[in-house]
């Protein structure tokens, strides 16, 4: 009797083919459908002139690029953040707004929910409508990408200025808003005195070309911080509330992503 000897080796060949195969008509994919990144998401603000503009976003959700707009939205965050004041967001402070667990993949859109807001003007409190543009929801287009065992860390820059509109005795919330990769930012400090060393209220304002990018008013001791800026080259314009003093602009200041630009002090010459 002829007996087959048994090999291993074309046996493993036709194992692994086989299971080639089932992968591909399975349309199997190096990620899993379990894989997951993080995504952290904080809220900064720019100066107003108003007492207070206190939100309430109570849904923070991101959309998975190639999906159609009403579908591929997930939900990353959900319980309400309280109410917060804009312009308390100022000089370097910000809130955490989103820190989550997502799905791997590109994403190209945040969208937020608000609840009831309110402005303080005058020291009397009233609602901030919302513009009819965001009531099912304040889209913003950017697009992200979340990778495996990683973080992504967004800022949302809100410009409060720019963001209430007063139409005769109502104030309307109809949100402007700059996002920007925290890992992929600079930013730039200093201080701001006069020429006998006295710390000078001022209001500071970094731009590049005609675009202003940040702005702070409230000087702690004296100095700024401006946060989460693009990579590029800046000037920054110091404006003293005092008219007895000069402003003046510094340019050509370069910021480098993850690295803090210090000017030291800015001193400010006091008029002839």
């Amino acid at each position: 009797m002829n007996l087959k000897r048994h090999n291993p080796r074309r046996q493993l060949i036709v194992v692994a083919w086989c299971t080639f195969i089932t992968c591909v008509l399975a349309g199997c994919s190096s990620g899993g459908a379990n894989d997951q990144g993080e995504l952290f998401i904080k809220v900064l603000d720019a100066p107003a002139n108003y007492q207070e503009i206190n939100i309430v976003v109570d849904r923070v959700s991101i959309h998975r690029t190639g999906s159609t707009p009403d579908v591929g939205w997930t939900v990353v965050s959900t319980t309400s953040s309280g109410k917060f004041n804009l312009l308390h967001l100022l000089n370097g402070r910000n809130l955490q707004l989103v820190l989550n667990k997502v799905a791997v993949g590109t994403y190209d859109q945040i969208k937020l929910n608000y609840g009831a807001c309110t402005i303080m003007a005058d020291d009397l409190e009233q609602s901030l409508q919302q513009d009819s543009s965001i009531q099912s929801g304040n889209t913003i287009l950017y697009g992200f990408q979340v990778v495996e065992g990683q973080q992504v860390q967004l800022t949302l820059d809100f410009d409060a200025y720019r963001s209430v509109l007063k139409n005769g005795e109502l104030y309307m919330f109809k949100p402007h808003i700059r996002v920007q990769n925290t890992l992929l930012s600079g930013s730039i400090a200093g201080s701001v005195l006069d020429s006998g060393r006295t710390v000078v209220p001022a209001a500071i304002v970094t731009y590049t070309g005609i675009d202003t990018v940040r702005t702070a008013s409230e000087l702690p001791y004296g100095s700024f911080q401006l946060s989460d800026l693009p990579e590029g080259i800046y000037s920054v314009a110091v404006v003293p509330e005092s008219p007895f003093l000069e402003a003046d602009t510094i340019n050509n200041i370069k910021v480098v992503r993850r690295l803090q630009t210090n000017l030291g002090a800015i001193h400010l010459q006091y008029r002839k």
